[in-house]
């Protein structure tokens, strides 16, 4: 019976510390777990006022990722154009639509006073890429005929597909 009660304590000893360190903390992080829920946006700063809106991904020649609000007269919308294959750091925007697949471009509509400008410069600037996941920030300005814009504060983080 003596050797029972031995067998049994050790064995319960024994699964409790194999319990014990087999198991992590739910409170520990890792910053590149891309298994965290990340929500779509994209924001920005237009004539002293912050917009965000949901953000949208598709790719073809080149990586689109836009967010947009309202309709006819009250159509909201910007626009970044990158390559297929982006990296982390800053690009210049640039307005060149023979390369639209090697420059990093941006569009912005605010009706009723611009509609599909292009940017002429800026930048926008990669903080993070993966596989499943694209964010960073940009700025940029431009003109469209007497009118000219300048978005500034913006920030992205968009679900690659």
């Amino acid at each position: 019976m003596k050797d029972l009660k031995k067998i049994m304590f050790f064995a319960i000893a024994i699964f409790t510390l194999a319990m014990s360190t087999s198991c992590s903390s739910d409170d520990s992080k890792d910053d590149e777990n891309d298994d965290q829920p990340t929500t779509d946006f994209i924001q920005f700063k237009y004539k002293e006022s912050d917009y965000t809106y949901e953000s949208s991904f598709s790719s073809s020649d080149n990586i689109n990722i836009s967010g947009s609000t309202g309709i006819d007269d009250t159509y909201q919308k910007v626009t970044l154009w990158l390559p297929l294959n982006p990296t982390v750091g800053s690009h210049n925007v640039v307005y060149d639509l023979q390369n639209l697949t090697t420059t990093y471009q941006a569009s912005f509509s605010f009706k009723p006073e611009l509609t599909n400008a292009s940017a002429t410069s800026g930048t926008i600037n990669i903080t993070k890429v993966n596989a499943s996941r694209i964010e960073g920030t940009f700025s940029f300005s431009g003109t469209q005929g007497d009118k000219t814009f300048t978005v500034t504060q913006g920030r992205f983080s968009v679900e690659r597909f």
